[in-house]
Formats: structure tokens, C-alpha cells, sequence
């Protein structure tokens, strides 16, 4: 199923059917930006959003153009295998959702909503604007997305409905697999650039706070209300990426252990300022 709130855009063209392909460019704004230039000169394909087309069954025509730059071709498929299903590389076979978004003038405030769903998705970041998830079967959805009622995980079709509500411009295309398995490999960088940017998110702040700690004119209630937020945003993540492992086949554990004993070590450097400062 496509799911499609926008205007502008040639709806008879946006679904995939046949050996119709959804093409996401990726690498660097000027090299998307050159090969969509190109791209967009050609009746073969459908410009669907910044960098992804609609792409027709004479693509191996435009070869030179696309291996420009990194991409990933999806096409349409009936089957969604497991979770468990063994494969020497599971992100190859899987079945997969796409969700692309934009704002025509976004607010600071759309901006952070748009950050904590991000946060709260099951999502991978593939570019900004454009997120991949897993597309699991029912059964195995409700048992992992939605088992601690807390901290469950936005699939697909929940997120682009919350851009909706939002007045975002938002296409969803749903039972998706690579068309070649070798593009796996940018599905694996993908998901740790979005646990580092995730993380990097916590650390930072953390390390903020360890500066205004060395100020004497910051109090320590302030730092210690300051703590507790960041940690609390680390226990969502840490919900999701603990849960990565079961979704996108990735051990985060170790790099969640070092933001976790960041976190501790702030917390005892506020809890001895505050000693300190007594004394």
C-alpha cells in the first residue's frame, strides 16, 4: 500500500507495480542533487520526493548515472519473512518500509516534534527526510513493538500519520525488498549512523552539563534537574536500541553501556559538587 499526503506530485505515477522500481539516492547533497538533475530529464522516471523516483523497467539503461553514487532500488513483495528467518545477510531478504517527508516551512517547533518521533520510531534514518523501517508480520509486531506499553515503538504507518497530523508532506510505501542483496551494505551503515546520532544526542548534553558543573553560579538542583531529563531520553533509546538487535540484527549494547556509565559519572561529579560546596 502507498500512503500519500501531498499535492504536487503526479499521484497516477507514485505506485510501484510490475518491475517498477523506488530508487533513494545517497551520499552527499551535491551529488543527489546533480544525479536527480539528470535523472528528472528522463520520462522513465518519476521524481518522488528530494533524491527518490519512481523508476520504470528500463533502469539498466541509466546504469552510468546511478553508479554515481550510492542508491537503493526497492521493489514490490508479497512475502514478509520473520524475524528468525536465517539468511548470511538478513537485511538482504527482508521485507521493508519507506517513509519520505518535508515541510514546506517548517516551525521550530514541527522541527522537535519531528526529532522526538524520530526518537520514538522503530525507523532507521537513510537521509534527512527519509527514514526505512522493518516490516514485520502481525504477530511478531505485537510482541515486540508494543510489549511494554511505556516505551513502544511508532511502525511505518503510525509515524507517517503522526507527520500527517502535523501538516507534513509524507509518502509511505509499504512490503518493499532490495533489488539487488549487495546494496545491504548501505542499510548496515545506516543503522549506525542513526544509533551514533541517537546517542551522540545524549552525550553531548551530558558533557554540557559536566561544564556548567564546574561553575560556581549554577546550582545543583539545577544540574540534577538537567540530569534526570537526559537520562530519562536515554531510557527511551536505550529501549529502542536494545530492541534493535531483534529488528535491525544490530548489538548496540556496548555503546549503550558507555553512554549509561557517562551518565552515572555525571551524576556522582553533580552529587559531589554538592558535598564539596557544603564542606
Amino acid at each position: 500500500m502507498n500512503e500519500v499526503n501531498t499535492e504536487s506530485i503526479n499521484l497516477a505515477r507514485l505506485d510501484l507495480k510490475g518491475t517498477s522500481r523506488l530508487i533513494v539516492l545517497l551520499g552527499s547533497k551535491e551529488g543527489i542533487r546533480g544525479v536527480s538533475k539528470k535523472l528528472k530529464q528522463y520520462d522513465d522516471f518519476v521524481s518522488v520526493g528530494k533524491g527518490l523516483f519512481i523508476a520504470g523497467s528500463n533502469v539498466c539503461v541509466y546504469t552510468d548515472i546511478l553508479q554515481s553514487l550510492p542508491t537503493l532500488s526497492f521493489i514490490r513483495t508479497r512475502e514478509i519473512p520473520g524475524i528468525k528467518t536465517r539468511h548470511d545477510d538478513p537485511h538482504a531478504y527482508r521485507a521493508y518500509s519507506i517513509v519520505t517527508y518535508s515541510f514546506n516551512s517548517p516551525t521550530a517547533g514541527q522541527k522537535k516534534r519531528v526529532e522526538r518521533l524520530l526518537r520514538r520510531s522503530a525507523g532507521i534514518r537513510l537521509r534527512p527526510g527519509v527514514l526505512l523501517f522493518p516490516v514485520l508480520r502481525a504477530r511478531e509486531r505485537r510482541k515486540v513493538l508494543d510489549y511494554e506499553k511505556e516505551h513502544s515503538l511508532l511502525d511505518s504507518k503510525e509515524f507517517n500519520n503522526e507527520l500527517k497530523s502535523m501538516g507534513a508532506i509524507s509518502m509511505r510505501w509499504s512490503r518493499l525488498r532490495l533489488v539487488d542483496p549487495l546494496e545491504s551494505v548501505q542499510i548496515k551503515e545506516a543503522i549506525e549512523r542513526t544509533m551514533n546520532r541517537d546517542l551522540f544526542s545524549i552525550e553531548s548534553k551530558l558533557y554540557k552539563i559536566r561544564e556548567l558543573s564546574k561553575n560556581p553560579l549554577t546550582t545543583t538542583d539545577i544540574l540534577r534537574k538537567q540530569s534526570a531529563a537526559v537520562l530519562r531520553r536515554y531510557r527511551k533509546l536505550k529501549f529502542k536500541w536494545t530492541l534493535a538487535k531483534i529488528l535491525w540484527y544490530y548489538d548496540a549494547k556496548k555503546s549503550l553501556k558507555r553512554v549509561y556509565n557517562l551518565g552515572l559519572n555525571t551524576k556522582y561529579l553533580i552529587d559531589n559538587r554538592n558535598w564539596t560546596i557544603e564542606s
